[in-house]
């Protein structure tokens, strides 16, 4: 049996337990039934939407880096 660390053909989701604030929760339950989708749905594309900009910009900002550096250095 793999664990969920291991890659493999397919990735399947995991599920984790978190505490939230409960004006958190009461925003994500209200937002959840405003666009008709479960709660846990709505979290884990919060949550994968946020990494994926935070992954964005970090690149960004490396290459801003990088660029600056090489800069310098001429």
């Amino acid at each position: 049996m793999r664990s969920h660390s291991e890659p493999g053909p397919f990735l399947r989701p995991v599920r984790v337990t978190i505490t939230v604030p409960y004006n958190a929760y009461q925003a994500l339950v209200e937002r959840s039934n405003v666009q008709g989708r479960s709660l846990s749905n709505l979290a884990a594309y919060l949550l994968e939407s946020a990494l994926q900009t935070t992954h964005q910009r970090d690149q960004t900002q490396v290459r801003s880096e990088s660029t600056d550096a090489f800069r310098r250095r001429a």
